[in-house]
């Protein structure tokens, strides 16, 4: 799958944090797929999404693509062979 042109700044170096519906795209997920995820607690704060913006912990969520896509691998492996 080819990169997301967002997800490369002009200086074509890859960014970190990437927004819900880039990761989305990347992965092949939907926004409710992501959402219970974080929400069953597979994935964690600061690890694998942050809250940007000024707006007290209730900004837009932003993702780092390659914790998130090594982590869902890890998980679905190990869900797929229960």
């Amino acid at each position: 799958m080819a990169e997301p042109m967002s997800a490369t700044a002009s200086t074509g170096r890859h960014r970190a944090w990437i927004t819900t519906a880039e990761v989305c795209e990347w992965l092949g997920i939907s926004r409710e797929t992501l959402r219970q995820l974080r929400l069953r607690g597979v994935l964690q704060p600061g690890k694998h999404f942050r809250r940007w913006g000024c707006t007290q912990g209730k900004g837009p969520l932003q993702w780092h693509l390659e914790n998130v896509e090594a982590t869902i691998t890890g998980w679905s492996r190990r869900h797929l062979r229960q």
